[in-house]
């Protein structure tokens, strides 16, 4: 069933991994390609684990020797401490020191590597830092939720990023050459719609999360659409209890979210009262209607015609519910088809 009127897709561009390169110091480097299928954060080394602390060594402290009296070797002597290392090397101990006399200090460690690897609620490693890309992202049990639909304002730094771009994509993607939407310029904070599920899923990849699926990873089967134990959409949206509405129970409670009676898109996260079952997640339905890692292969060889799923209804549809979703053609885009993002 069609949520609204469809807008044809205005197929738009074609886009190459952007390769983004961040130079920590000489001793190691954090590196993220960016691109639909993500390579993982690697140190300069070619290794991987965990985090590095970006803290310099400090430098040794020096101590006087003390003296001993009946000991023929005189004071003792005490070695100045070694810096604490970041990633690097950490400073070099002291040279003891002679009777009453101070050792050398130790010399400062070097600073050590960025903080990447990052995870959610900050999953992408910008110049050395974890950031967010699109929404800002709450807890839900065991994954993070983007905390509204991802904007028109958002979404424009990613076609700016990805430029012409359209590499990397998923097999059942491949036929998508532009992540350009259909309609208004895109610079607003009302949520991006008339983009297909590809351009969805591909925003969400270049964030370093995906398209809301399966609790654990992967694609969510149809038959678990409302399996609060197998869907992050609708755990997030109707709690574990599986109720109706985000904001609890069975009842509607007329404007407390963006529904039929509004007739206008509004803009993410303006409607405080959709708050969903885990804090700052809002309007999980009405507003725009949301792409889903739930896909059939109904479209054979070409992919854009199988159908994917949406939740949570839109502003202009009187069915939007927790328990609410339509399937659409994987290549359609409308002007109330519009997404978030989950981490991976």
């Amino acid at each position: 069933m069609t949520l609204g009127p469809r807008t044809l897709r205005v197929r738009r561009w074609p886009l190459a991994v952007v390769q983004l390169t961040v130079a920590l110091g000489a001793v190691c480097a954090c590196t993220k390609i960016v691109g639909i299928e993500d390579t993982t954060v690697t140190r300069a080394d070619g290794t991987g684990g965990a985090p590095i602390s970006s803290s310099a060594g400090s430098a040794g402290s020096a101590q006087a020797g003390t003296s001993s009296a009946g000991h023929g070797n005189g004071g003792s002597s005490t070695a100045g401490t070694a810096g604490n290392a970041g990633a690097a090397s950490g400073g070099t101990a002291g040279g003891g020191g002679i009777v009453n006399s101070a050792g050398s200090g130790g010399s400062s460690g070097s600073a050590g590597a960025s903080e990447c690897p990052c995870s959610a609620p900050k999953p992408t490693c910008e110049n050395g830092k974890c950031v967010v890309r699109g929404p800002t992202m709450a807890k839900v049990t065991s994954y993070y939720i983007d905390s509204t639909e991802v904007s028109k304002a958002q979404y424009s730094l990613f076609l700016a990023a990805k430029a012409s771009d359209t590499s990397g994509q998923i097999a059942e993607c491949s036929w998508n050459d532009s992540y350009a939407p259909a309609g208004d310029p895109v610079d607003d904070p009302r949520p991006i719609v008339n983009v297909d599920w590809c351009d969805a899923a591909a925003f969400c990849s270049w964030a370093d999360k995906r398209l809301c699926g399966a609790i654990g990873g992967g694609p969510l089967a149809e038959a678990d659409l409302q399996n609060a134990t197998k869907s992050q959409m609708y755990l997030a949206c109707a709690g574990a209890d599986g109720e109706r509405y985000p904001y609890g129970g069975a009842t509607l409670k007329p404007d407390y979210c963006n529904e039929s009676a509004s007739a206008f898109m509004a803009d993410v996260g303006k409607f405080t009262l959709c708050e969903g079952h885990y804090a700052g997640v809002f309007d999980l339905v009405g507003n725009a209607a949301e792409w889903l890692d739930s896909c059939d292969a109904s479209g054979g060889t070409d992919h854009s015609l199988d159908n994917c799923q949406l939740g949570g209804g839109s502003y202009i549809n009187d069915k939007y519910t927790c328990q609410s979703y339509y399937d659409n053609p994987r290549g359609d885009g409308a002007n109330v088809f519009g997404f978030r993002c989950c981490s991976k």
